[in-house]
């Protein structure tokens, strides 16, 4: 069994082997992932591959290259990461993967940008021989404190045809990360000021905090919610029961309807740090980024 140094070690020799053929991966197969670094040290890696129902972000590390997600636990294979999907859209499942339901998927189709520190990614979301949204996916690592891990995320998506995007009767919906298993039973904070899951959980805040254990102490996710984004501030999914999982679920509560040729745009700002964050600190970082000074 790896150790976390171990796995680290083995983690950055692989991106190394990698990154001496951009079209190859480490086993040497055509590349399906796109890892981000600053400098030597591993932020996350997008995941793209034809063989998964969707794209997304695994894994996601935290400031000492532990990982603080998980793709594909046994018990819900559908958890790929750090991942965008809704589990209603004109009645298709495009969160679930072998739940007994209608399923679609969200096909990477090209990227029509890549740089070493962004990538856009042109995504079709399909299903039973329909394209029922298009999204243009822009994943980014702006500058990076030494702190902290920093994801941006924008989605906008447009729907070809009226449709309407919700749940089919459950909250699973919007940009969502499958924690890793130590940090399991956690702990949540949100910018109201709320400290329990029960009250947390489909509370609208401008951001939502899950923290667990890691190693010998602990690391927190954060999700922030743009001022732009439809339904801010955003209704929060999170569950610390069995495993932890926290989603921005801006229909958690109401559908969104689009008519023919609309587009929606959502933006999120993903951290991760270890250690102890005060609400007045994380509200500083979230100040700072609201106002496009970071």
């Amino acid at each position: 069994m790896l150790n976390r140094r171990s796995y680290i070690l083995t983690t950055a020799a692989a991106v190394a082997s990698a990154a001496l053929d951009p079209t190859l991966n480490a086993q040497n197969e055509p590349r399906s992932e796109v890892p981000f670094l600053s400098g030597s040290r591993p932020l996350f890696t997008y995941q793209y591959s034809a063989n998964r129902p969707k794209p997304y972000v695994h894994p996601l590390y935290a400031p000492d290259g532990s990982p603080v997600t998980q793709d594909g636990p046994h018990d819900h294979i559908h958890h790929r990461g750090l991942m965008l999907a809704w589990s209603g859209v004109d009645g298709i499942d495009f969160w679930g993967e072998t739940n007994p339901a209608r399923h679609g998927s969200l096909v990477h189709v090209k990227f029509e940008k890549r740089t070493k520190s962004s990538l856009t990614s042109l995504i079709h979301w399909n299903a039973e021989g329909r394209l029922l949204l298009v999204e243009s996916r822009g994943i980014s690592a702006p500058k990076q404190p030494p702190d902290l891990t920093v994801l941006d995320w924008e989605s906008a998506l447009t729907a070809p045809a009226k449709l309407q995007l919700g749940t089919a009767g459950h909250v699973y919906n919007g940009l969502g990360v499958r924690v890793a298993a130590s940090m399991d039973n956690g702990e949540v904070l949100n910018a109201n000021g709320t400290t329990t899951i029960e009250k947390a959980n489909g509370e609208a805040a401008n951001w939502c905090v899950y923290t667990g254990k890691l190693g010998e102490g602990t690391a927190s996710i954060a999700f922030f919610d743009h001022p732009g984004n439809p339904r801010h501030p955003s209704p929060f999914f999170v569950m610390n029961n069995k495993f932890g999982y926290m989603s921005a679920a801006p229909t958690f509560r109401e559908d969104i309807f689009l008519a023919k040729g609309e587009k929606i745009r959502f933006r999120w700002r993903v951290l991760v740090w270890q250690g102890a964050k005060s609400r007045e600190q994380i509200d500083q970082l979230y100040r700072a980024w609201e106002g496009g000074r970071a």
